[in-house]
């Protein structure tokens, strides 16, 4: 719950105002009877162990304390009634962290509880109800109407102050419903242990107190270790989905989206590590955005010893105190807390995972046994993409150049197609080279130095390229442009300025075939053939032997060193 300064000045003054009235009103106005101290100080201890050993249940919190409450209440009235809860109230503050401070939450429940006991005693009371003994069916009646309006009143109590403090209420029907369930089951031991009581004085300690104790214990024990199971089952769940991941930055951003759904964080960030000191951050998540500048940290480009970046173990930084001993690192006003999880592989570290949360004390230590499983498994995740990518990588580029392959072009061309069906483009150009007598140069300097000549033409064509231009080696010395939303004329003018640069560069090579292996320089020339979707071919195929044809009867066969254009009936040269 955030709530602002004004908000707790305001709660503290309403506990100044309510609470010591309502003492008041249940110490004079209230029937009591006389007290059993040692009773009461068995119970108290009672109360505060079970308070310490809260249960979960669909995200709910439950404690089963009442039961001792409402039997102190049967047996000695509203006031050991208010005084219990409102320890009770105190000892949850230390068995539960979050970021709203332990003194509103204090007074805050405080105020509740008090105007509850009040409200719920008067009803009993007025239905029949008495301190000391009763009836069994008369204090089973009027103990179920109490407990009852105990539970209600209290839910209304916190919907009507969560409304007030415009706080999610969106949890409280089903909080409602857990409290009202536990108080009415609580109520049987209630009565039990009150009847007990009297016919076995403090030795009802031992038939009831000490066994329900035990039970608790290895219920809380056993709920404990079944979560722990979900936990290592969703960990399983998301290194399957990590494993089938192929690409790295789909691994990067799966592994940041699917940790939320079992430790919660405001944002997430990857940050290599290279070279045992550089810091890159690889992705990132704040808020809902996983994509756009970060905005809710900066940290410097080499981490130092002392920095409080553990490279071995998962730290974890509760409040503010403890985050401002990360050196060198500055969060977001809002974050409260942070955690920090090496990513290892082969036992040394590559890198780190970083969580950050607006609320205090977020992260617990089930959460740091989960990133440390969950680092493993993304750390190989990564490194199988890393490999999936270059084996990839070496299948689709051409081992010489470094340009796409043919393989790669006609998966790229018929992707192309699709684009251009789905009116993503509007047009598609191919132009086609082909270095002019090649076999000669091959023959006359050696293939070594023809594949120095090869390597110094693709470099002259990625000077043209750009982001979404696809430049392959098609074979041999043909080499292939796929050039989306270019207009022919666009497409023919690159090719000219190709052609030209091409016609006016010199290229050194060491001949292989001549003994005294000097240094040469060597001109080239190319022959260009360009075609156009749609004027020029309906599909993929029909462009490149298109485009080819162009090469081959606009270029070579008009004299080489040509640019040739395609059309339906002739192909023109430009020269």
């Amino acid at each position: 719950m955030k709530v602002s300064k004004r908000q707790i000045k305001t709660v503290h003054l309403i506990w100044l105002l309510i609470v010591p009235a309502a003492f008041y009103i249940a110490y004079s106005y209230f029937p009591s009877n006389e007290y059993d101290y040692f009773y009461l100080a068995i119970s108290l201890l009672i109360v505060i162990a079970i308070m310490r050993l809260t249960i979960i249940v669909q995200n709910t919190v439950i404690t089963l304390e009442k039961w001792v409450i409402f039997s102190v209440f049967f047996q000695y009235g509203l006031l050991a009634e208010m005084v219990f809860m409102q320890i009770a109230v105190l000892t949850l503050l230390f068995t539960s962290k979050s970021a709203t401070p332990n003194l509103f939450k204090f007074t805050f429940n405080s105020i509740h509880f008090a105007i509850t006991s009040l409200v719920s005693s008067a009803i009993f009371y007025a239905v029949g109800g008495s301190s000391g003994q009763m009836e069994l069916s008369k204090l089973v009646l009027a103990g179920f109407i109490y407990a009852s309006a105990y539970s209600l009143i209290n839910c209304a109590l916190l919907y009507f102050s969560f409304t007030v403090l415009r706080t999610d209420t969106s949890a409280m029907k089903k909080a409602t419903l857990w409290d009202y369930i536990v108080s009415i089951l609580l109520l049987p031991f209630a009565i039990v242990f009150s009847f007990l009581l009297e016919q076995l004085g403090n030795q009802a300690f031992l038939l009831i107190g000490v066994p329900f104790l035990l039970v608790l214990i290895v219920t809380r024990n056993y709920m404990e270790s079944n979560q722990l199971n979900d936990v290592l089952a969703s960990a399983a769940e998301i290194g399957h989905q990590l494993a089938d991941r192929l690409g790295v930055e789909d691994v990067l951003l799966t592994f940041i989206d699917k940790i939320k759904r079992v430790i919660p964080y405001d944002s997430a960030y990857i940050v290599d590590l290279r070279m045992s000191e550089n810091l890159v951050l690889l992705a990132h998540k704040e808020g809902e955005f996983r994509s756009g500048m970060v905005t809710r940290i900066s940290f410097p480009q080499k981490r130092c010893d002392g920095d409080g970046l553990e490279v071995e173990v998962t730290k974890l930084f509760l409040n503010k105190k403890s985050v401002a001993s990360l050196k060198g690192y500055t969060f977001d006003s809002s974050v409260e807390s942070v955690l920090t999880a090496p990513i290892k592989r082969n036992q040394k570290t590559e890198g780190f995972l970083i969580l950050t949360s607006n609320q205090r004390y977020a992260f617990e230590e089930v959460h740091v046994q989960m990133v440390d499983l969950l680092t493993g498994y993304f750390a190989t995740a990564v490194e199988k993409a890393r490999y999936y990518e270059r084996t990839v990588e070496k299948s689709v580029r051409c081992g010489l150049t470094g340009l796409y392959n043919y393989r790669y072009l006609e998966s790229k061309l018929d992707e192309e197609m699709v684009r251009y069906h789905t009116s993503e483009i509007s047009t598609l150009s191919t132009i086609i080279l082909d270095i002019d007598h090649f076999k000669s140069i091959n023959d006359t300097y050696g293939h070594q130095s023809g594949n120095d000549l090869l390597c110094a033409f693709a470099a002259l064509l990625r000077k043209y390229q750009t982001s979404d231009m696809t430049l392959a080696r098609y074979g041999g010395e043909e080499f292939v442009m796929i050039l989306p939303n270019y207009e022919k004329e666009d497409a023919i003018k690159l090719a000219e300025t190709i052609r030209k640069e091409m016609e006016e560069s010199s290229f050194k090579i060491i001949p292989d075939l001549s003994e005294e292996r000097e240094p040469t320089i060597i001109n080239m020339t190319v022959s260009i053939g360009v075609a156009t979707m749609p004027m020029d071919a309906k599909d993929g195929k029909e462009l490149l032997r298109n485009a080819d044809r162009a090469l081959y009867i606009g270029g070579k066969q008009a004299g080489r060193n040509r640019v040739g254009i395609y059309e339906e009936e002739k192909e023109n040269v430009v020269s």
